[in-house]
């Protein structure tokens, strides 16, 4: 079983120090609630970081970012109740005493595999930013977006790379790396972001880097909460099988509301006769990712994305 050479080593920054050094890189920051900010995300729009904070902004703060920003729109998360129906899951995990005996058997195998085939090593930006092309676009294309490109990883990876509270873990097979996450280190709190090769998926790199990543930060940082992002708004084609890989690592998927505020300009705009021109645009267009995303956008405003029901599924990689 390999060694996890290079590990994780206690790089969190707080909260102000990580929107001080978004700033820095030239992303546009805007204040929040005590322990949270509003960044710059896609064009024209801004969300709340950390994604995983589920208390509902004041109506002051949203008004303020979407006038302030100059953006469309401001996304976040709240807690469902009537008026705000469950249309996302959150993938949370605060197991302290997460193991590998706790995960089910055909996890403990592909854990196993992974750690004996893979060489598990903490990922220098130099090494991501030669290495981890293939990785990104192998992923983008397996989730039926356009966006998977050399150009595409460097606009993404060349900032973050050497951005503080930016720690990258990764899965090499001699000299390939494989699968590497990207960690998000902030206070108490952590949120993965993850990509692997087609090339490499049978030796199970993700779950693997998930299995050693919860167990750091769980058991060894003993931070509150794991966070791997939300079920996408956008039809991707293995998202069933994006939820059975995650519940089955060990996160729980929470029902959550995500919200859209449009700003109140274009809030006209914001309509069924807008989605059905998107929708008539994705026919010609099935890939392009900015169009899947504003038909997520425009269904979740008016009420057509509902809650994702995935039924039990075979184990899917990343």
């Amino acid at each position: 079983m390999s060694s996890a050479s290079g590990g994780l080593n206690g790089n969190a920054v707080s909260i102000t120090e990580y929107a001080s050094e978004l700033v820095r890189r030239g992303i546009r920051v805007l204040p929040g609630a005590p322990g949270t900010f509003w960044i710059s995300h896609e064009t024209g729009a801004m969300m709340r970081v950390p994604t995983l904070h589920t208390v509902a902004p004041s109506p002051g703060e949203v008004r303020e970012v979407v006038w302030r920003g100059r953006v469309a729109l401001a996304s976040y998360l709240r807690e469902p109740d009537d008026r705000h129906p469950a249309n996302a899951w959150l993938y949370l995990c605060t197991d302290r005493a997460y193991a590998l005996d706790k995960l089910a058997p055909a996890m403990r195998r592909n854990v196993r595999r992974g750690l004996r085939e893979l060489r598990i090593a903490r990922v220098a930006p130099e090494e991501l930013l030669a290495h981890g092309v293939q990785a990104f676009c192998d992923t983008r294309r397996r989730n039926g977006l356009s966006d998977g490109t050399p150009e595409e990883f460097q606009r993404e990876f060349r900032w973050r790379a050497h951005c503080p509270g930016h720690v990258f873990l990764g899965a090499w097979k001699d000299e390939t790396l494989a699968a590497f996450l990207m960690i998000i280190e902030v206070d108490d709190w952590a949120e993965i972001i993850g990509f692997s090769m087609n090339a490499f998926l049978n030796l199970r790199p993700n779950d693997a880097l998930f299995f050693h990543v919860l167990s750091h930060y769980l058991t060894e940082r003993a931070c509150r909460v794991v966070s791997y992002g939300l079920s996408s708004i956008q039809a991707e084609s293995n998202r069933a099988g994006l939820h059975a890989f995650k519940t089955k690592v060990g996160f729980e998927a929470r029902p959550v509301h995500r919200a859209f505020a449009v700003h109140p300009l274009l809030r006209p705009f914001a309509n069924r006769l807008t989605l059905w021109g998107v929708n008539t645009a994705l026919r010609f267009r099935p890939a392009d990712r900015r169009l899947r995303k504003g038909r997520g956008v425009l269904a979740s405003i008016v009420g057509q994305n509902l809650l994702p029901d995935f039924a039990e599924g075979d184990v899917s990689a990343d």
